[in-house]
């Protein structure tokens, strides 16, 4: 007797299935062994561009701070530096910075090498801004971007200067005016160099005179924002 359409059917079935748990665990193993084998030649630095920062990594970081004009100040952008001193504008040029991340410094000021034109000098950031800095950069990634404020709510980092004084590190009052930008030595914030000697310890600022009065210049020498990238993350 013949078999039925039905019992054909089921015959098929029965012999198109030649998995066996065996033979279906072996190929489980072998994938497994080849993505570890694949992952094991991937280098740890892929890894940990990958999580954010953690507190005490190491963070290479490009920036450029802003005053509250929207004036680069100090940049690790060569473009941004050349554009900017093209347009007659002073700004400093930066290697990027070393920040450990969410790491805060007790110094009152970092002095970072810049360089001006064919001049070589140090620009001084302050220990709040620093920590700005340190504490902005937790939970980021590599290649990831952050702008960050740096305003000082409770020291706007703004001083008066007499008109005597103001002629003696730059020039007569009557040839100034409002928002006009100059790069003054400091020796301690917020102390202003005035006589001729350079201590060890000098670094630079960026000023702009908020108002002209009978009293002297306003000065301001705080900064508004600061664009920050991790380039490159050392992780602990």
């Amino acid at each position: 007797m013949k078999p039925n359409n039905k019992e054909k059917s089921r015959d098929k079935t029965k012999k198109a299935s030649t998995w066996t748990g065996t033979k279906i665990a072996l190929v489980v193993v072998g994938v497994l062994f080849v993505v570890l084998m694949i992952a094991s030649t991937i280098p740890m630095s892929v890894f940990s561009s990958l999580k954010g920062t953690q507190p005490g990594d190491m963070a290479t970081v490009a920036y450029t701070i802003y005053d509250d004009q929207n004036r680069p100040i100090v940049t690790s952008n060569v473009k941004l530096y050349n554009d900017t001193l093209a347009k007659g504008g002073t700004v400093f040029y930066s290697n990027p910075l070393q920040v450990p991340v969410n790491v805060t410094t007790m110094k009152n000021v970092t002095r970072i090498p810049v360089q001006y034109q064919q001049y070589q000098n140090y620009f001084g950031l302050f220990r709040d801004e620093m920590n700005l800095i340190a504490t902005g950069l937790s939970g980021m990634k590599v290649n990831e971007q952050k702008r960050l404020s740096l305003v000082m709510p409770k020291d706007p980092l703004e001083t008066q200067i007499s008109a005597d004084q103001f002629a003696l590190l730059v020039k007569p009052v009557n040839e100034t005016r409002v928002n006009e930008q100059f790069a003054l030595a400091l020796t301690d914030h917020p102390q202003i160099n005035l006589d001729n000697t350079t201590p060890v310890d000098q670094y630079l600022r960026t000023f702009y005179v908020k108002g002209i009065s009978p009293d002297g210049l306003d000065m301001k020498y705080g900064y508004s924002t600061i664009d920050l990238q991790i380039i490159s993350l050392k992780t602990q």
